[in-house]
């Protein structure tokens, strides 16, 4: 028996850890260890996320830029950007004729965006900072971008709240939520579709859509109609 209950508690140690370390990765156990384990894996991201060209183009890209349309050379912050992802894809756009801050609390992660998105120095700047708060002054950017990333943040609400600060009255921010049985993993940070829809009104956005992307993640579109204070 007392053989039996050790490996059952092994078993439930490792089950635990499993669920701490790799589903959640590590958001429960504080920042600096979500941001330890980026580091860790950063030179292998790309190849483990093996992302579809023809699928960034026409889910990502395209309908980014046709809401780019109307604005004149934006300026865009990319939050969390990781290896560069958005930037990268972009900037190698001819339809994209701005320029953009990426910013990560990962400086492993940094240092591969800055590898990838050497041909664009003169476009791109990155930043080495958490999202929440920003070290930028209010209504700076023309359109923000969080990818895969608000349920690893501290809160999502404060990160939330500083993108819309950032953001110029009319800016465009695209983000996501979790949508898959995994998502609901991260407990009281998991947000429904009404959650998050109702969270983004008391922020101050409109126009708010949530559209199916890829899978486990939706969409979520917005367009800031002024400024509102949020704590929480």
């Amino acid at each position: 028996m007392v053989i039996l209950a050790a490996v059952l508690l092994l078993i439930g140690l490792a089950l635990l850890a499993y669920y701490l370390l790799v589903l959640t990765e590590g958001v429960f156990l504080g920042r600096r260890l979500v941001v330890w384990l980026y580091d860790r894996v950063a030179k292998r991201y790309d190849a483990l996320k093996q992302f579809d060209s023809d699928y960034e183009e026409a889910f990502l890209a395209r309908p980014l830029l046709f809401r780019l349309a109307d604005m004149t050379e934006p300026h865009l912050l990319d939050v969390a950007t990781g290896t560069g992802r958005v930037p990268a894809l972009l900037l190698g756009h001819g339809a994209f004729r701005g320029r953009i801050t990426a910013l990560d609390a990962s400086s492993e992660m940094l240092a591969q965006a800055a590898q990838k998105l050497a041909p664009y120095r003169g476009r791109v700047t990155l930043q080495h900072s958490p999202a929440a708060p920003l070290p930028f002054a209010d209504d700076t950017f023309d359109a923000v971008t969080c990818l895969e990333a608000l349920e690893f943040m501290p809160s999502d609400a404060a990160a939330l709240a500083e993108m819309v600060r950032v953001l110029k009255p009319g800016g465009l921010l695209l983000t996501t939520r979790r949508s898959d049985w995994e998502g609901k993993l991260f407990l009281h940070r998991y947000r429904s579709r009404d959650s998050m829809t109702d969270l983004l009104r008391a922020l101050g956005l409109y126009q708010i859509e949530i559209n199916p992307w890829q899978v486990g993640y939706e969409q979520v579109w917005g367009v800031k109609v002024g400024r509102m204070n949020y704590e929480g």
